[in-house]
């Protein structure tokens, strides 16, 4: 019984912290509220606080758990172009929100060369998802 406590303690502390710091994630950026906003569906805010709980919920127990899907070479191939897509266009969307482009070339007096920066930023990205899916995954 001892032998589990502290793993189950800090796996509860992780999922609390990690929790709180999506909850957060989206309470700064303002996603949902803009989300209602363009979308018009001011009735239904308790289904959206409800779905995105349930979402969590359970996304963090596929994370935790050994489920799999298993699909052929042709259904993965577009599936992980196309989530490879999402996540690019995310992770770019964040960082205009953030102001991480304009802030980074300002501190490093770099504003003739901000195109290199973000080809930079570009191929880093591809690299390390070519790296994750190639030899780890």
């Amino acid at each position: 019984m001892g032998k589990y406590l502290i793993p189950v303690i800090a796996a509860f502390g992780g999922g609390v912290t990690v929790g709180s710091a999506a909850a957060a994630f989206i309470t700064i950026l303002q996603i949902m509220p803009r989300l209602i906003k363009i979308s018009e569906s001011n009735e239904y805010i308790k289904v959206y606080q409800y779905m995105i709980i349930a979402s969590f919920i359970l996304f963090t127990i596929i994370y935790f758990s050994d489920f799999h899907l298993s699909l052929s070479k042709h259904t993965t191939i577009p599936m992980g172009f196309v989530c490879g897509i999402f996540i690019g266009m995310v992770s770019s969307a964040l960082a205009e929100v953030l102001n991480v482009i304009p802030v980074l070339s300002k501190k490093l007096k770099i504003k003739d060369n901000l195109k290199y920066i973000i080809w930079t930023l570009m191929l880093g990205k591809v690299a390390g998802s070519l790296y994750f899916w190639i030899f780890i995954k």
